[in-house]
């Protein structure tokens, strides 16, 4: 084997494998502290030459909706582990803020890539897909208004974000965020019967 890096399970070198997590977690990184960077500060903190970050990634738009479906992924993953959580709504909004929070500052990198509104809507079809039950068991269990519907929550998502306008950073965005969301769940909670 003489010094060659062994192929993974999907079929990527373990060079390869290293230097495009290496590249996501720069990316992360950067583009939380701001939206506006250049690759060659990404391939920079990655460690890895502009050849290696361009053959993973051809522009900032590709590497911000990687980024953006990454952390999808993972709202996927705790729906999965909220399945039978009576609250499960309500945890996945939360969650869903946190996912505005975080990728507040690349959105618009994303948002001037062409494709990007291909990639708004397959997202959003997502988390349509992943609110769907949770929210017909919290309007099934009365703590959730019956008229309601998923694009209230988009509408509420929008408003939340809006809320991270004036934020400094992630954590201050989520904390806007939260802020914002709070109050609007407040108003489409149902009342307890009198």
């Amino acid at each position: 084997m003489g010094g060659e890096d062994l192929k993974t399970g999907d079929g990527l070198r373990s060079d390869a494998k290293r230097n495009r997590a290496a590249i996501l977690e720069a990316g992360r990184e950067l583009f939380a502290e701001s939206g506006d960077v250049a690759m060659c500060q990404v391939a920079r903190r990655a460690g890895v030459g502009q050849a290696t970050l361009y053959r993973n990634f051809p522009d900032r738009g590709a590497l911000a909706a990687e980024i953006i479906n990454e952390r999808i992924d993972r709202v996927v993953e705790l729906a999965a582990a909220h399945e039978d959580d009576p609250d499960a709504f309500f945890v996945l909004m939360r969650s869903l803020v946190d996912l505005i929070a975080g990728v507040y500052a690349i959105s618009e990198i994303s948002r001037q890539d062409g494709s990007a509104d291909e990639r708004l809507k397959k997202n959003r079809l997502i988390v349509a897909e992943l609110l769907a039950v949770p929210m017909r068991n919290a309007k099934a269990a009365g703590t959730l208004q019956r008229h309601v519907s998923i694009d209230d929550i988009f509408l509420m998502f929008s408003m939340a974000r809006g809320a991270m306008a004036n934020a400094q950073g992630v954590a201050g965005r989520a904390e806007a965020g939260h802020r914002a969301l709070a109050l609007m769940l407040g108003g489409i909670a149902a009342s307890p019967a009198s």
